[in-house]
């Protein structure tokens, strides 16, 4: 083989892994290398790279809808659709709502907004296949951005199809609140306000107007999985249908739609503070083939996330962190988790366990004092709601030790009705202040919102009066190595000589880490690897081909 050759083969080798990191982590707009997602193959996308909308797709559905039957298209909604409001910027779909003064002059009629919706009736329709939409939203009072399906029987010639086609909404949002989505079915005896739906919400400082965000469908033969950025918050299953009184009409080829309504019955319409124009953006929509079905969705109902928006209703909470996990600030013990869901709360408040004279921080320091009643301590404690990613792990740090040895637990529950406990670890507390350090794994499956708690319901009765003292609970997503959490509250560390002291104890400080992982309840068949072990297997390959290469041309030359 001669030089050029070899160096050639080896360039190659050395490519390969490298692309394929690349790719694996690549968020480009336009990714078209994208062939498979978790092993599903593409079969279809519209990435709007042309500089006109390809008309060999899309439809554009032009009026107000009395044309056909459904003026305001069915929900009263406030808007002209014409053509001139659609069109491509930037390699994405805008859809731009507009408030301006506009005559039909076929019939007169004057409205003051216009807008867009286009639709693949005739040129494209889909059955079954995991479906993702990226796309950036709009916001404000009376704006209703929607990514639906309709079934193929359905058309502007034949309006009256509905509700018996089916109707799939991937995702949909009331402009009033720009922090919420919602994805619905409708069908026959289940449709209109008796749609069957969830919603899915941002954690705080978040909205869907400040990026692209990527909503999606699993739709299958059995169930419909509805998912925003990976994460999985709604379920619909032929048994809940059933059950509900509902036919299942999803079995059968469906066309794709996105518009931006003006007012209608849900949003309501424009006020003073809406701003126009507005625009949706829609970077692109893929379709892959179809999984296979996962059993345990088939029989599963509801999601934890759906479960926790209808018995506790969304709460706006923090991301990925703890507020005044170092306790540099007061803790209100009278906290309402309802009113303050992201600040610490206690738990079981008004139970004659806590001594709420003594309860409280000082010097950086949180003290729960919990004093004799001679009964058995039952879910008192202190806890914080947070939001947290599915599929990923976290790490949580806590600094405690107590006035008299005691074994408390740290839990992680989603707080909704009745609550769910994911993970549970106990920590043995001395006189001694100790570091623990708790691995956790979010389930794939499990709610975004989860209450993170300290709970002393251990050890049976509280013979005599305990303290127990916290310098700080705090939490990070897991890098792979257990480096110093650091509270974004905080500038400056607490000294020892802070720290108070329990009588006649001299004070020393140890780590004691503690190691666990959660107990999973389910995890859902092809659940992909998560990213970090992908990346270190490359990580690894890279090195060895590497190393192998080196050794080819080591000897190639020394030959000479």
């Amino acid at each position: 083989m001669g030089l050029k050759a070899i160096i050639l083969l080896i360039t190659l080798l050395l490519a390969l892994p490298f692309t394929l990191i690349t790719d694996s982590f690549s968020d480009s707009k336009h990714d078209l290398s994208k062939k498979h997602l978790n092993g599903l193959t593409l079969i279809w996308s519209e990435e709007f790279e042309e500089d006109m909308i390809n008309e060999s797709i899309w439809n554009f559905n032009i009026g107000d809808g009395c044309e056909y039957g459904l003026c305001g298209w069915g929900n009263n909604e406030l808007q002209y659709y014409r053509r001139e409001n659609a069109f491509i910027e930037n390699g994405s779909l805008v859809i731009e709502a507009r408030k301006e003064v506009f005559i039909d002059e076929s019939t007169g009629k004057i409205y003051n907004y216009t807008s867009a919706r286009l639709d693949t009736v005739g040129k494209f329709k889909v059955q079954h296949g995991y479906i993702e939409v990226r796309a950036r939203l709009p916001s404000g009072k009376g704006l209703w951005p929607a990514i639906w399906m309709l079934g193929e029987e359905w058309s502007l010639e034949n309006t009256k199809a509905w509700p018996s086609c089916g109707e799939i909404d991937i995702m949909e949002l009331i402009g009033s609140d720009p922090t919420i989505v919602y994805g619905t079915v409708h069908a026959p005896f289940c449709y209109g306000g008796r749609g069957v739906g969830s919603s899915f919400k941002l954690p705080r400082n978040y909205d869907f107007t400040q990026d692209y965000h990527v909503f999606a469908i699993e739709w299958t033969s059995e169930y419909i999985k509805w998912f925003v950025d990976g994460q999985l918050y709604h379920v619909v299953n032929k048994q809940e249908f059933a059950e509900k009184g509902c036919t299942w009409v999803f079995n059968h080829s469906f066309h794709i739609i996105v518009n931006l309504a003006v007012g209608g019955y849900w949003p309501g319409p424009p006020d003073d503070t809406t701003v126009f124009p507005a625009r949706m953006y829609i970077d692109y929509i893929r379709v892959y083939e179809a999984p296979p079905v996962d059993e345990y969705f088939v029989f599963q109902k509801d999601t934890d996330n759906e479960l926790m928006a209808r018995t506790r209703g969304w709460t706006t909470v923090s991301f990925e962190t703890v507020v005044n996990g170092d306790f540099e600030e007061p803790f209100n013990t009278l906290n309402n988790p309802l009113l303050n869901p992201d600040e610490w709360f206690l738990i079981a408040y008004g139970s004659n366990y806590i001594d709420y004279n003594r309860t409280g921080v000082s010097n950086g320091v949180f003290t729960l004092a919990l004093k004799s009643t001679g009964g058995s301590l039952d879910d008192v404690g202190f806890a914080q709601y947070v939001w947290l990613k599915q599929n990923n792990s976290y790490i949580v740090k806590l600094k405690a030790w107590s006035s008299t040895n005691k074994t408390i637990s740290l839990k992680i529950i989603l707080p909704s009705i009745p609550s769910k406990t994911y993970f549970e670890v106990l920590i043995n507390l001395t006189t001694i202040p100790q570091e623990f350090v708790i691995l956790y794994n979010h389930s794939s499956i499990a709610g975004n919102i989860i209450s993170l708690t300290v709970n002393t319901g251990y050890n049976g009765e509280i013979i005599s009066s305990i303290d127990l003292y916290f310098d700080y609970v705090l939490l990070k997503p897991w890098t792979g190595e257990y480096e110093t959490i650091t509270s974004e509250t905080s500038t400056e560390t607490t000294t020892e000589t802070t720290l108070p002291t329990p009588p006649s104890e001299t004070l020393e400080t140890t780590t004691s880490p503690v190691i666990e992982t959660t107990r999973e309840t389910k995890t859902p068949e092809n659940t992909p690897s998560p990213a970090t072990q992908d990346s270190l297997l490359k990580i690894i390959l890279v090195t060895i081909l590497a190393l192998a290469a080196s050794i080819i041309v080591f000897l190639m030359f020394k030959r000479k």
